[in-house]
């Protein structure tokens, strides 16, 4: 699978585990991915408020987020949660 932001190819998706309505796996980032760290360790910094404001409002929305399945389809996602380790979280719309 592979996940994008609008146009944009972000990286290569493996590992996929379901658990209930959540789906995690690992992404192989491509250079494309390297603008969104900030944003992506600011949603996952438990120990900090998350200001929208600081963020392109493009970002946050959750229609410019999908991923294309093995068999070449879009299918959207929620905005994402991606950990220093590269793995990524996500849920379906």
């Amino acid at each position: 699978m592979k996940l994008y932001f609008l146009n944009e190819f972000l990286g290569d998706i493996r590992n996929i585990n379901v658990d209930g309505m959540w789906i995690n796996a690992d992404v192989t980032p491509s250079k494309n991915m390297n603008k969104f760290n900030d944003f992506f360790a600011a949603i996952v910094d438990e120990e900090n408020d998350f200001e929208v404001t600081n963020y392109n409002e493009k970002w946050l929305d959750d229609s410019n987020w999908y991923i294309i399945d093995d068999e070449n389809k879009k299918k959207g996602i929620y905005i994402l949660a991606v950990y220093p380790d590269m793995e990524i979280n996500w849920r379906w719309r």
